[in-house]
């Protein structure tokens, strides 16, 4: 059964959850995801969130896009999106040799540190950019292994884009692209199935409304509440990651 005892609460929870969620996308371009995928494992087969939860992220991804792309900072965006998806590959191997649980909270914590660092340490710490690229690249195989990288990636954004709004418009291609990829072999396998289809399309109006009024929150916020907001997101996805 894909829905879970009651269907019309079950229904309106999801709901609620891919609205609230792709609010908090719309403000940052990242998190979306990794907030809303804990709560839709509770109401859903993880095997069903998953896959779910990657195409809405791409269609809120494409929304952002669409209003957004003057903004986009093209060359920091192939930076990303090409040494993410060989980290991606790599994590797709890694994935299958280690312990998924150690693997996952090492993660975890080194995420919380990140955040707490970003939330309570004002100085600047200057990372170099062989350091800076090891980091997208981590990123690119912890989204290979979990579908979670942006909580790292968020550690590189930060240091190398500032505006708010190139910020959340670099971010939304980086995760079309790695998350058509994951799609693409989703299908190839058979994972994708029409009950799946028929959350994505339950889920679209909320979704819709949610970056809508995410995007027009993020024009609202100064440039420092938008960077706190961040940090507060990167702790929630890490602690989220534990539980």
């Amino acid at each position: 059964m894909l829905l879970k005892d009651d269907l019309y609460m079950t229904i309106v929870l999801y709901f609620m959850i891919i609205l609230l969620t792709n609010m908090i996308q719309g403000i940052t371009g990242f998190a979306g995801t990794v907030l809303a995928m804990p709560f839709c494992i509770l109401l859903l087969d993880i095997g069903i969130a998953k896959p779910v939860l990657n195409i809405l992220t791409i269609i809120a991804c494409a929304l952002i896009v669409v209003r957004s792309y003057k903004h986009i900072v093209w060359k920091e965006f192939f930076k990303m999106t090409g040494i993410m998806l060989l980290g991606v590959f790599i994590g797709e191997y890694v994935y299958a040799l280690f312990p998924v649980d150690i693997l996952l909270t090492i993660y975890a914590i080194f995420i919380i540190f990140i955040a707490l660092k970003g939330m309570f340490v004002k100085k600047e710490f200057d990372l170099n950019e062989g350091i800076l690229i090891g980091i997208i690249l981590s990123a690119g195989v912890i989204h290979g292994m979990f579908i979670s990288g942006g909580p790292l990636l968020i550690i590189y954004a930060v240091k190398k884009i500032k505006d708010k709004e190139s910020f959340r418009a670099t971010l939304s291609p980086v995760w079309i692209v790695l998350n058509m990829y994951i799609l693409i072999k989703q299908l190839f396998l058979g994972i994708i199935t029409v009950p799946m289809v028929n959350l994505v399309l339950i889920g679209m109006p909320a979704l819709i409304i949610g970056v809508i009024i995410g995007g027009q929150m993020a024009k609202k916020m100064s440039q420092q509440a938008f960077m706190g907001l961040s940090y507060v997101l990167l702790l929630i996805s890490g602690v989220s990651l534990i539980i």
